[in-house]
């Protein structure tokens, strides 16, 4: 039997359209960090791509076999590979890549570090407000410390 609380909550939340649901992520822009020049090499930044079309891209030295097994996984809860977890960078797994890739933009068979930070396979870079330093609080005069060293 329901009680009347739970009747009434049931039936306000129907009539007012239910809870608001939150928008669903937006998939990235791929074309967003393409280059026409491939960039000079800089420390920590990898680029990948051809003639005209330079992307960032994961360091070959992040792309781990525990790491590719984590993208192979996460193309196939996709749909995007149906191939064995291998932690291999094989051709069933440049394609999965390929077709996750090619609807955002970006036709290639090289993971993009954007694409790889919406699978979550590398972390998201937070730009933060620098934190002021407090100033700290002029001396005060009738502070009890110094009335009693005189």
């Amino acid at each position: 039997m329901i009680r009347r609380p739970a009747l009434l909550a049931l039936l306000l939340l129907t009539a007012c359209g239910g809870p608001v649901m939150p928008e669903p992520p937006r998939p990235p822009d791929l074309t967003l960090g393409l280059r026409s020049d491939k960039p000079a090499p800089e420390a920590g930044i990898c680029w990948a791509g051809a003639e005209g079309r330079w992307f960032e891209a994961p360091c070959p030295d992040l792309m781990t076999s525990e790491r590719i097994a984590t993208l192979q996984r996460a193309l196939e809860v996709r749909g995007l590979y149906a191939g064995e977890i291998t932690g291999e960078l094989d051709k069933r797994t440049r394609n999965a890549i390929r077709k996750l890739q090619a609807p955002l933009g970006l036709d290639s068979d090289r993971l993009s570090l954007a694409a790889a930070r919406s699978l979550g396979l590398v972390p998201i870079e937070l730009s933060l407000p620098e934190q002021e330093e407090p100033t700290p609080p002029p001396p005060d005069a009738a502070d009890p410390a110094d009335v009693a060293e005189t």
